[in-house]
C-alpha cells in the first residue's frame, strides 16, 4: 500500500510499483490515507512508515475496524525509530515471500 505521506503522490510511485510483476501481488495507492492509521496502531509505528514490508496470505480479511495480523512484517526504519519489527533485510525477506508463495 502507497500513501500520501512525506509529501508522495500517486506519480511518485507508479515507477516503483513496477518492481513487483508476480500477478498474485497487489499493490494499491491509498490517496487519502483512510487505512493507514489502523496499520499505525498494529504495527506500532512512530516517525516515517515509508519501508515497511509486510506479507499476507491468501486467506487474509481485513473484517471490522482493524487490519488483519501480516503473516510476515519488516520495517526499514526499525533501528532508527527503536520499532518492535526486524529491521528490513531484501534478502531475508525475499527468503520469506519465497516461502509464503510455496505454501
Amino acid at each position: 500500500m502507497w500513501v500520501p505521506r512525506n509529501g508522495a503522490r500517486a506519480r511518485n510511485v507508479e515507477r516503483v510499483t513496477r518492481l513487483v510483476t508476480d500477478r498474485r501481488a497487489t499493490q494499491y495507492w491509498d490517496e487519502y490515507g483512510a487505512v493507514i492509521d489502523p496499520f499505525d496502531d498494529m504495527l506500532s509505528l512512530t516517525g516515517p512508515c515509508a519501508g515497511v514490508f509486510l506479507i499476507y496470505g491468501p486467506d487474509a480479511m481485513w473484517e471490522g475496524e482493524m487490519p488483519p495480523e501480516p503473516d510476515y512484517v519488516e520495517d526499514a526504519h526499525a533501528r532508527e525509530y527503536n520499532r518492535p519489527h526486524p529491521q528490513f533485510n531484501g534478502r531475508r525477506f525475499a527468503d520469506a515471500v519465497r516461502a509464503a508463495l510455496s505454501n
